[in-house]
């Protein structure tokens, strides 16, 4: 009991370190290393898990246990999520990422003020997502381009907040890195994970939540219009937002870059929409080809996006007829593999060394102890995963955070019960990503609500029915539809 208790309050502290804006890497590797230490001077040192040369200090052989993590995690599965994050850097950089953006925002303003503009901008919202990862930087390009369209086709500022809001969810991609590393610990190729597994809970449950978006949005914008109409100082225009939220100004956003890029985009040609596609289309051809025995390999993420990127300088270089200047800016693809090591692998490593305190404590031996032989154990602790998941993703307003922390447990826990990994993985990521988008602390809601010029609160009324929506639906497909 006693160990139990330990690993709670280490979990506890690592919320209240990351709700008290601590470094999210940095709070888990610090409450990690902690828990490796107290395991030491307990006596609880388990060498399980890692292959080290044991010295017989329990104190140093934990030491060698986290920098054989950190050679795990950095090496494989690390340093391609690095590459990926390196070239959407490169993307930025030549603004190709901000000409998608455009190329499909755009078409919208044809559409004069219809609810069926919400399903359509939350997928087209989702679809940008596989080509811009980060859902901060999402918001910034959407703020400014698909923002302005759709409230210049007749939907109120908060409705069109919330799809901004909640386009980074839960689109199945290769080139994500929670599924990147899903499929790494599941033991299956990225494509197969992806679109053999999350995939098949993953679209339903977008689809679905879409109309419910639609719905939602509708009735807050009748009941808003509704109190705007009674209330003592409304005038004639009774919109349902502040009379403010009118004047929707496209560039309120304080990332120059962004706005740079977006310059750039409207000068750039039109296949530059395509580029930050092509490592995805690869993907996806590589293992078309594979199945039908064509090729003798399936492509990994990082040999695809060097060759993407290879493809992206010589169109540059051609465009501009200035190879130095091209490969110079190249320099922008190793900047963004430095961000991508300070950032997802950063918290891959610290989540390992979180986890692996957490099991040598015994609590995921104790998890698998009451699991074991009962398929109705086996989803109550699928549902505390679920619940822990989403108060994580909601008080911190991290996607990445939670779902790290916890889906390095998942492997161990399904090997010796009835529940399948790629079930209980594609539970817990849909969760973080789709829950963080109703925490009024996310990066994301911030942006928005600051452009829309409305409180958070508000604007996470508008994303909390569609993302409870799609959590509850992406939780009940991935046991009803993934084998």
């Amino acid at each position: 009991m006693l160990y139990l208790l330990l690993a709670l309050l280490a979990i506890a502290a690592v919320v209240y370190l990351i709700y008290k804006k601590v470094h999210a890497a940095a709070a888990i590797f610090c409450v990690g290393v902690a828990l490796l230490m107290f395991s030491a001077l307990l006596g609880r040192a388990d060498l399980r898990t890692t292959e080290i040369d044991a010295t017989g200090n329990s104190f140093y052989d934990q030491l060698l246990v986290i920098e054989e993590l950190f050679k795990s995690r950095f090496s494989g599965i690390g340093m391609a999520i690095m590459v990926l994050f390196g070239f959407v850097s490169y993307m930025r950089h030549i603004g190709a990422d901000a000409k998608t953006v455009v190329a499909l925002s755009t078409p919208l303003r044809r559409f004069k003020g219809s609810y069926w503009l919400v399903p359509l901008g939350f997928l087209i919202g989702n679809l940008l997502s596989l080509v811009i990862p980060s859902a901060s930087a999402l918001s910034l390009l959407l703020v400014a381009t698909l923002l302005p369209a759709l409230i210049a086709a007749g939907l109120t500022p908060l409705t069109v907040g919330a799809i901004v809001v909640t386009s980074s969810t839960i689109v199945p991609t290769p080139l994500e890195a929670g599924l990147i590393q899903g499929a790494a610990l599941s033991e299956m190729s990225v494509t197969e994970f992806v679109y053999g597994s999350v995939a098949r809970s993953t679209i339903p449950a977008l689809l679905i939540t879409a109309f419910v978006h639609m719905w939602w949005q509708r009735r807050c914008d009748i009941v808003d219009a509704r109190t705007a109409a009674h209330a003592p100082s409304a005038g004639a225009e009774g919109v349902g937002h502040d009379s403010a939220d009118d004047e929707m100004p496209t560039d309120r956003t304080d990332d120059a870059h962004i706005q740079e890029a977006i310059r750039r985009a409207a000068n750039l040609p039109f296949y530059y929409a395509l580029l930050p596609l092509m490592p995805l289309v690869l993907i996806v051809v590589s293992a078309i080809l594979n199945r039908a025995g064509v090729l003798p390999f399936e492509a990994g993420i990082l040999p695809v996006t060097v060759v993407s990127l290879v493809i992206a300088l010589i169109i540059e270089s051609a465009r501009h007829r200035n190879v130095p200047e091209a490969i110079d800016a190249a320099a922008s693809f190793f900047k963004g593999m430095g961000e991508g090591a300070g950032g997802v692998v950063a918290l891959l490593v610290a989540a390992a060394v979180f986890v692996e305190g957490i099991t040598q404590m015994g609590v995921i031996d104790m998890l698998i102890s009451a699991a074991e032989g009962s398929s109705g154990a086996s989803v109550l602790i699928v549902l505390v995963f679920v619940l822990a998941t989403a108060a994580m993703a909601t008080l911190t307003g991290s996607g990445t955070a939670p779902y790290f922390a916890f889906a390095e447990v998942v492997p161990a826990f399904a090997k010796d019960t009835s529940i399948h990994a790629p079930q209980m993985l594609t539970a817990i990521w849909g969760t973080s990503n789709s829950m963080r988008q109703i925490s009024p602390v996310n990066a994301a809601v911030l942006i928005v609500s600051g452009a829309i010029n409305a409180s958070p609160m508000k604007l996470v009324k508008r994303t909390s029915v569609p993302m409870i929506a799609a959590t509850v639906l992406n939780v009940i497909f991935s046991f009803m539809f993934i084998a």
